[in-house]
């Protein structure tokens, strides 16, 4: 698997994402962070902020993992409900526990 997942680093410039839902429970989390972690190094997408109160496990596995968030999705409607991550968004819904 790691030949196939750095097949291009020397042809292109790559980024490599690790893609979560957002409501998946943290330990869960942190093993699929971990168990990846290992072969790459990768940007957060998280998945169904739409389906979830709680962004808390954004920022926990951002602070485990040290990798940037890059993406998140807010619905069924893709590529439409794909956003770039705005931390002031979910630092709104975290301080506040309302959707933007």
């Amino acid at each position: 698997m790691l030949a196939f997942l750095h097949a291009l680093d020397e042809q292109v410039s790559t980024e490599k994402h690790l893609v979560l839902s957002a409501t998946t429970k943290y330990k869960d989390l942190l093993a699929i962070s971990d168990a990846y972690r290992e072969m790459t190094d990768y940007r957060l997408i998280f998945t169904k902020l739409d389906e979830t109160r709680e962004c808390g496990n954004l920022l926990n596995l951002r602070l485990h993992t040290g990798a940037p968030l890059s993406y998140v999705t807010n619905g069924q409607n893709v590529p439409d409900d794909i956003a770039v991550f705005d931390p002031q968004s979910v630092a709104k819904q975290l301080l506040t526990d309302q959707p933007e």
